[in-house]
C-alpha cells in the first residue's frame, strides 16, 4: 500500500492550500493509496479552531477529480480501519477499497485487527468468560 504523508502545520492558508493542490495532483498521478494530510486540530490557533483543517476539508470535499479517480476523504476522527490510529488533526484522502484496511508494517496490521475489528473483540470476550470460568472451578467455594 502507497501511503504519502503531507504536514501543514505552520504554513499560512495560502501556503497551505497550495502545498495541499500540488500533493493532491502528484499522488492522484502516482496511484497514491493513502494521502495523510496533517493540518493540526487547531491549538495554536487565534481562532481556537483550525482554519488550515476547515480550508483542507472544504477544499476535498469540493475537487471533483478525487472522485472521479476513484479517491474517498476520511476524517482522522473516523473509526474506520484505515484511520485508527490517526485524530482529529488528521485528513485521510483514501483510494475506494482501502478504507477497511489496517495503516502499518504486517505486525502493525496484525496488532490493530487485534485491538479494533469485530472478530477479535469477540474473542477477546470469549477468552475471558473461559478463564473466569477456569478461575471459578479453582477456587475454593464457601459455604
Amino acid at each position: 500500500m502507497k501511503i504519502e504523508k503531507i504536514d501543514l502545520h505552520g504554513l499560512n492558508l495560502e501556503e497551505a492550500r497550495l502545498r495541499l493542490e500540488k500533493n493532491l495532483a502528484w499522488c492522484m498521478k502516482n496511484q497514491v493509496d493513502v494521502l495523510d494530510i496533517n493540518h493540526g486540530k487547531g491549538h495554536h490557533s487565534e481562532r481556537g479552531f483550525s482554519v488550515i483543517k476547515k480550508e483542507v476539508r472544504n477544499t476535498l470535499q469540493s475537487h471533483s477529480k478525487l472522485k472521479e479517480m476513484g479517491y474517498r476523504i476520511v476524517y482522522g476522527e473516523s473509526s474506520l480501519p484505515v484511520a485508527l490510529t490517526y485524530d482529529e488533526g488528521h485528513t485521510l484522502v483514501v483510494k475506494k477499497g482501502q478504507e477497511n484496511k489496517y495503516l502499518g508494517g504486517s505486525h502493525q496490521q496484525q496488532k490493530n485487527w487485534e485491538v479494533f475489528s469485530d472478530e477479535a473483540r469477540r474473542k477477546r470476550k470469549q477468552d475471558k468468560k473461559i478463564r473466569a470460568q477456569k478461575q471459578n472451578r479453582r477456587s475454593p467455594r464457601h459455604r
